[in-house]
């Protein structure tokens, strides 16, 4: 269930409530029996309404914290495949010996924490290699 039908069910037990409250004393044990068992089952629908909108609301929160980390990974460059906490940053590009005709570059990355060092091969449809 999502969140509006939890919230429905809470309404809809809020109006079991009210009536229950304006019961008046000719009203008999059976009517009075009934509309407790309706009050019973509908709060048993909130409560589980809640818990898989409170297991959605987690599962989006672990999303987005992966997203943001995607995020941050794009803009501020890859992961050092060393240390794992630096980001490997562009420290010289140039053309390729032999594919610099097609675009291709060399590029040498420097992770910003521990120093590691590697080179990439970049061509010019966008897919970066390692070499």
């Amino acid at each position: 269930m999502d969140i509006a039908t939890g919230l429905t069910l809470l309404a809809q037990a809020t109006g079991i409530v009210k009536d229950l409250r304006e019961v008046d004393k000719g009203f008999d044990a059976a009517a009075l029996k009934s509309q407790m068992a309706d009050l019973y089952g509908t709060l048993a629908d909130v409560k589980i309404a809640l818990s898989d909108a409170r297991e959605t609301i987690h599962d989006r929160d672990r999303k987005i914290k992966e997203l943001e980390v995607k995020i941050a990974a794009l803009s501020t460059g890859e992961a050092c495949p060393i240390c794992n906490a630096g980001r490997m940053k562009i420290v010289a590009s140039h053309e390729h010996p032999h594919f610099g005709f097609a675009g291709v570059q060399e590029r040498t990355l420097k992770c910003d924490n521990c120093g590691h060092t590697e080179k990439h091969l970049h061509d010019p449809t966008g897919v970066t290699k390692k070499r």
